[in-house]
């Protein structure tokens, strides 16, 4: 990402002057003196096209019940369901509508040809029945222990972008070891819409795409769509979805209050010894993030990945919109010898970006502030999710994959380019007064403070 590659353009709203920096030297003090700050940026040869029907196509027959749940938490529910999905896709499939209360689930395993439609005033709660402690709880789970083809999970009007429309999902603090809403393994023709979630601080993404169990790269998730869902109160550490494995996917109006809202992070997709790419043909498309630590995140980890092709971020008060991380030889040691990247075609642009007090802030990022605030930071208790504190944002694009940014692997692999589009930088609440956070910007020469014990901090 060249700086002589991007055109810079300041708009003096004050006096209604566009300045381009073509003609005009802009110092820093200027840019940040500015009202708004956009960069033209640059625009791929090709887009991956976003039309629906490239991702999934309706093959499910028009068979309908009413399913026959308890309610109000039931711990008999989970059987009923499961035996209901079993029972209509054996006999060649259909739609099965949950309508409104209050449902604890766990392991509803969906079969093919089936299309579960949620009433707005149906809530979807884990079930936390039993001895849980510690244990990870999954409530939906696709395409895990063998693959099925034709599935859906969505509200009843499943394409309205009206959220009162959509279905409810809560998660609880419980003594459990984490919680995902739904995990996709080998599915083929999906779409899960409609979806507005609360949590807890909870461990894991509540959306999930990985291998299933059989490991095999060639049996990933193919052909679906994820669009209208709206999830908050996350975990740092987490988000709305993680993005371990797919191809051709389409994940559209997704946003997220706290964590990071979209991981293409695929640590997993590297376990099986082999440097053969899980992610490829993904396409974003507004996606958004408040009061968290990113709307987007690239990383690779041990695999060279496929293009992803993301338009229209937005971030508000957060530590960053983008993350784009170098590939790294992670702490799972049984995974491939293989720096990984992603294809340079792949592209992430009409960022808009506001900054702000309440993003969430992990200690690794506690090196761009000054030494009198990194000790503060230090110093201040962790949120609810015991990993990151709260105060102003970072920066617009945090990256450590290009050679600009520092990044030295070249063929070795790690390091890539990520063609950088327009960026629309509304204010000037950042730490980092650049564009791009790198290692570059990290504050030197600060003493070294411990973090107090629990029950000292600030």
């Amino acid at each position: 990402m060249k700086k002589n590659n991007f055109k810079s353009i300041i708009l003096l709203l004050s006096i209604g002057t566009i300045l381009s920096c073509s003609k005009k030297e802009e110092t820093t003090e200027e840019v940040l003196n500015s009202t708004a700050l956009v960069y033209e940026g640059n625009t791929p040869r090709s887009r991956l096209a976003d039309n629906e029907d490239r991702f999934y196509t309706n093959r499910i027959p028009s068979t309908e019940l009413v399913s026959n749940l308890n309610g109000n938490c039931n711990p008999l529910d989970s059987a009923i369901l499961n035996n209901e999905i079993d029972s209509l896709s054996t006999e060649g499939g259909g739609i099965i509508k949950i309508k409104q209360g209050s449902y604890c689930l766990r392991d509803i395993v969906l079969r093919s040809n089936i299309h579960l439609k949620i009433d707005p005033e149906a809530t979807i709660q884990p079930d936390l029945s039993g001895d849980i402690r510690n244990k990870n709880i999954t409530i939906f789970v696709l395409g895990e222990d063998f693959p099925i083809r034709n599935v859906a999970i969505t509200n009843l009007n499943e394409d309205s972008k009206n959220r009162s429309t959509w279905f409810k999902s809560n998660i609880p603090e419980g003594n459990y070891g984490g919680v995902k809403f739904i995990e996709f393994g080998n599915v083929k023709n999906f779409k899960l819409s409609g979806l507005y979630l609360t949590d807890s601080n909870s461990k894991f993404s509540n959306i999930v795409l990985n291998l299933p169990a059989s490991l095999k790269t060639d049996e990933v998730s193919k052909k679906g769509i994820i669009k209208n869902v709206f999830m908050t109160n996350m975990h740092v550490g987490y988000g709305v979805i993680q993005m371990q494995t797919g191809k051709t996917i389409l994940c559209k109006n997704i946003s997220g209050e706290g964590g990071i809202t979209m991981r293409v992070e695929t640590g997993a997709a590297g376990t099986n010894m082999v440097n053969e790419k899980t992610v490829d043909d993904i396409v974003v498309r507004d996606i958004n993030v408040k009061n968290g630590d990113a709307a987007m995140n690239f990383s690779p980890h041990r695999v060279d990945q496929g293009r992803v092709d993301v338009e229209r971020v937005v971030a508000i008060n957060s530590t960053h919109a983008v993350q784009i991380a170098a590939g790294f030889l992670d702490n799972n040691t049984d995974g491939v010898e293989n720096i990984g990247t992603f294809d340079n075609r792949s592209y992430v642009g009409d960022i808009t970006v506001t900054g702000g007090y309440g993003a969430q802030i992990k200690s690794k990022d506690f090196k761009y502030y000054d030494c009198e605030k990194r000790k503060e930071l230090i110093e201040t208790c962790y949120n609810p999710d015991g990993e990151s504190v709260t105060d102003t944002s970072i920066g617009v694009i945090r990256d450590n994959s290009s050679l600009e940014s520092g990044c030295e692997n070249g063929s070795d692999g790690g390091c890539y380019e990520i063609i950088i589009g327009s960026i629309n930088k509304t204010n000037e609440n950042f730490v980092v007064d650049s564009l791009f956070t790198r290692p570059s910007n990290a504050v030197k020469g600060c003493p070294k403070i411990e973090k107090p014990a629990e029950g000292n901090c600030n």
